[in-house]
């Protein structure tokens, strides 16, 4: 029955199914032939999974990003991020971290990251004399912060499965994002030694106070998000409602880039992409309910039990898992298949799921980067005209800089656990 369980469904991958309904159709075949639960709980568990209150969230984020990219908030965060490093050797690299940084704390994607703030950064490098193969691996490796830092829609998606603390993920990425952040703009210090890229000249105190007040209201939402959460005013999903309500008063009362209308044409556009994300979420939850009962956990457990010897040991061999099959599937479905699987054997071998997550989340991240299947990979692609393998080529450097922090992360859980503990959202 595992083989079954396995093969149906890399077989209904191989012939194109979308994931959702493979692992639907998957877990209903294990169900009528091995479970033997009634047909009449597929619906139950199905929206089980669905009606979770931190799944409230992912809209509301995925619109915030939509709101700023339709709008001049991303091209204010870009000004504002330029005026304050871009004086520095290869300075638009500074650049391009720093406005990935500030952009992240609204959406919570690579995808809109990359889609959002690429063709600003792209442009600008290019206009100044940055060579393609830098532009592209700084742009796609920048953007995988968006994940990390909060507010952050796999940490949503992997709380609700994992029936793990939102808030605590998102106090948890802090440090790794930071650690990430270090980590590119070191990468970034050692392109511009060694070839010798511009820098922009030192900004006048008119310039800066310029710049502050054109892009200052742009920024300021990442920190509520974070204070609001830290403090306990509020939780992730009404964060997440406070940010989009920002962003229309914002886009459509302040800087007035766009009207009403526009607004009701990104809600739809958002209802769109929720429902594909709903449909996997949902699918997961009746999944993972089968797998459990179907006993396929309690047999990866048992067999790891018996060949490997610690938790480093299991964290390590998930990790050299999940960057090879991460390189094949989507992030949502990674999260939506591979956690209810990791689930028992995690907590049997006192893994801390918070840390856990942050571990998942960072590996992922590699895997948007690489083919065939890696989305930021291709859009980026598709913004600058380069061809896959030559991004692919210039993304080497910036993906072993991710492999650092994931072993960072990964040894030493602190990094993840001290600000929750700190917050006392953990114990």
């Amino acid at each position: 029955m595992h083989v079954l369980f396995l093969g149906l469904l890399i077989v209904l991958f191989m012939l194109g199914m979308p994931v959702g309904f493979s692992i639907g159709v998957t877990a209903v075949v294990v169900m009528i032939l091995d479970v033997g639960l009634r047909s009449a709980l597929i619906p139950q568990m199905i929206i089980a999974g669905v009606n979770s209150f931190p799944v409230l969230a992912v809209p509301m984020f995925l619109l915030a990003g939509k709101l700023m990219n339709a709008g001049s908030i991303t091209d204010r965060m870009f000004g504002l991020a330029r005026v304050l490093v871009g004086f520095l050797p290869g300075g638009l690299g500074f650049v391009n971290v720093l406005a990935s940084v500030i952009f992240t704390g609204k959406s919570g994607t690579a995808v809109a990251d990359i889609a959002g703030l690429g063709p600003i950064q792209i442009k600008a490098m290019r206009t100044a004399g940055y060579d393609d193969d830098f532009i592209v691996g700084v742009s796609g490796a920048s953007s995988t912060l968006g994940p990390v830092f909060p507010p952050s829609v796999p940490l949503i998606i992997y709380g609700s499965i994992a029936s793990a603390s939102v808030g605590a993920l998102f106090l948890g990425g802090l440090v790794p994002g930071v650690i990430m952040t270090l980590l590119m703009l070191g990468m970034v210090s050692v392109f511009a030694a060694k070839r010798k890229y511009p820098r922009d000249p030192v900004p006048t105190i008119g310039t800066v106070v310029t710049a502050v007040k054109r892009g200052f209201l742009s920024c300021i939402s990442p920190v509520v998000i974070i204070a609001g959460i830290y403090t306990g005013w509020f939780t992730p999903t009404e964060a997440a409602v406070i940010v989009v309500l920002y962003e229309i008063v914002l886009t459509v009362f302040v800087y007035r880039d766009i009207t009403f209308k526009d607004v009701a044409k990104l809600i739809r556009e958002t209802a769109l992409d929720v429902a594909a994300i709903g449909i996997l979420i949902g699918m997961a939850s009746l999944y993972g309910n089968v797998i459990v009962r179907a006993r396929i956990p309690q047999a990866i457990l048992a067999f790891l039990t018996d060949n490997v010897g610690s938790t480093l040991m299991l964290l390590l061999v998930l990790n050299l898992f999940l960057l090879f099959v991460g390189s094949f599937m989507e992030t949502v479905a990674c999260i939506t298949i591979f956690v209810p699987l990791f689930l028992p054997m995690l907590i049997a071998m006192d893994v801390n799921l918070i840390h856990f997550g942050l571990i998942l989340v960072v590996n992922l991240m590699i895997s948007v980067l690489t083919p065939p299947f890696g989305i930021v990979l291709f859009v980026v692609c598709k913004i600058s005209g380069l061809s896959v393998l030559r991004a692919t080529k210039a993304l080497l450097p910036w993906m072993l800089v991710l492999v650092v922090a994931l072993a960072i992360v990964t040894l030493f859980p602190e990094t993840v656990l001290f600000l929750p503990r700190m917050a006392g959202l953990i114990s």
